[in-house]
């Protein structure tokens, strides 16, 4: 075999597996993770109606938003469903990520619900609130210690996931609790009160999909699939309501009363506000974001600045068309 054709057959070589590599690497499935909260339901509604392919999607649901924002910040994951301060956390310790889509905004569905006998924030001072350790958490607690007038030193945080809220509270371990849809109703069922919620600081808690850098820089046309399926889920859900509501909230484990008042308080961008959030020369998400930043920087919930416009890419809103 002459030098040349040798070359030309090594070339060809080379190619193919480069390909076979590529094709493997396309062929291995998106690894989501989320948590419990109905603004993530139209994700699993998407997969039980066969919009998303099992084979290139697979999503897994973790107990918590603290697990989730760990198993997205440690590399097990490749997308995760998460807060814009969780989002604005992991950019300022240095994580690589864009920000895909604006699922859901917080118009009261997360809140600090307290005994009936509390009749105002300034009344929480030296009382027993329940909390998860997460960003979200804190950042609603200083927003509500702000309308109180309050120090952190002058309530006393226990610490426990949202789902031990609800037990705590009945049994008179908590006061109050800093929680979040569907537990918020089920404490308010149980005779709290709403003292704050996130409708007095609008368009501050938006709940996005964020994507890994690299996987951002590989997988563009998947991500463009999967973004284009969950407003193809969101068209279902207009169209079928009740039926969609009926299979979300048992998903959720909740009956249709209590997720319908989830989904009440909260409200969810279509197609055209997610391009106007996240697209064009001044995507309307970084306003916001970056008044949640200033705000963080503050509260000393982050180390240093971040820019949010690296976390966007005006051009993947394109793919929203």
């Amino acid at each position: 075999m002459t030098f040349p054709v040798r070359l030309v057959c090594l070339l060809l070589l080379a190619a193919a597996i480069g390909t076979a590599g590529c094709q493997q690497h396309s062929s291995e499935p998106l690894r989501i993770v989320s948590s419990p909260w109905a603004g993530y339901e139209p994700l699993y509604l998407a997969r039980d109606l066969g919009y998303l392919d099992p084979i290139s999607v697979r999503i897994t649901e973790l107990p918590s938003a603290n697990i989730t924002l760990e198993s997205f910040s440690n590399g097990s994951a490749d997308i995760a469903t998460l807060t814009l301060d969780e989002t604005v956390t992991l950019l300022a310790k240095g994580k690589k990520l864009r920000i895909l889509l604006v699922l859901d905004v917080s118009n009261g569905a997360d809140a600090v619900v307290a005994k009936p006998e509390i009749g105002s924030l300034l009344a929480l001072k030296g009382k027993r609130i329940g909390m998860e350790n997460i960003p979200l958490g804190a950042y609603l607690l200083n927003r509500m210690l702000q309308a109180a007038q309050l120090a952190p030193e002058q309530v006393q945080v226990v610490p426990m996931p949202e789902d031990k809220h609800e037990k705590a509270y009945l049994q008179g371990k908590i006061d109050a609790a800093v929680t979040m849809e569907p537990y918020k109703s089920k404490i308010v069922q149980a005779g709290g009160v709403v003292l704050f919620d996130s409708s007095r600081i609008p368009d501050e808690i938006f709940d996005v999909v964020v994507v890994r850098e690299e996987i951002y820089a590989s997988r563009r046309d998947d991500l463009c699939r999967l973004a284009r399926e969950w407003f193809h889920t969101l068209d279902y859900v207009k169209a079928n309501r009740d039926e969609a509501y009926r299979r979300m909230s048992k998903r959720m484990g909740v009956d249709a009363k209590t997720f319908a008042a989830s989904m009440a308080g909260i409200k969810v961008p279509s197609r055209e506000d997610n391009r106007r959030l996240l697209g064009g020369r001044s995507p309307a998400l970084l306003a916001p974001a970056q008044r949640l930043v200033d705000i963080m920087l503050q509260a000393h919930m982050i180390p240093t600045s971040v820019n949010m416009a690296t976390a966007l890419d005006p051009e993947f809103a394109e793919c929203l068309k």
